[in-house]
């Protein structure tokens, strides 16, 4: 509801009671004139009723840019494959040379050590590779003061598409 319509009823009211106290006495107690007619608001001239002043609202201020503060455009897995020191290499060559060496006798003895050792070697490097590889996530942030900011981290957990994030020091944190 606008705030003029609800002001109406009041400054209506106002202009009856500044028209009835401009009449001075002998107006208000005449005996010859008829009696008087209680005035109605359309009754009441324009120009008796104050002006109504027109409703302003105070300007909103947009507060500046936070230099730090953004949200987030795309979050992209990055996965990294690790690197091998050839000691899980080693290790898995022993331990499948061993368990080969259980296998068979003689001749087939010798190969199935052989072929333990080599697996065992295989395996033991894709292990090593494995545990010192991982996933890191490259985030894609729209800065609130223009541009872009792309932060990798090694957990994004909590962020997603469109959160409201600030970025410290090359860390991300959600506001």
């Amino acid at each position: 509801m606008k705030l003029s319509s609800k002001l109406a009823p009041i400054c209506t009211a106002i202009a009856v009671v500044l028209a009835l106290s401009a009449c001075t006495p002998q107006q208000t107690t005449s005996s010859t004139a008829a009696p008087a007619q209680p005035e109605t608001p359309s009754a009441t001239p324009a120009a008796a009723q104050p002006a109504l002043a027109p409703v302003v609202q105070a300007p909103t201020v947009a507060p500046a840019p936070c230099a730090n503060c953004g949200v987030v455009r795309s979050i992209t897995a990055i996965v990294q494959a690790g690197t091998s020191t050839g000691i899980g290499a080693a290790i898995g060559a022993v331990a499948g040379g061993l368990a080969g060496n259980q296998v068979g006798g003689g001749s087939g003895n010798t190969i199935a050590t052989a072929a333990g050792a080599i697996g065992g070697a295989v395996l033991g490097n894709t292990i090593e590779r494995n545990r010192n590889g991982g996933t890191s996530y490259d985030i894609v942030v729209d800065m609130e003061s223009g541009g872009q900011q792309t932060i990798r981290v090694p957990d994004a957990t909590g962020i997603n598409q469109g959160s409201a994030v600030t970025i410290q020091g090359g860390n991300i944190s959600l506001r």
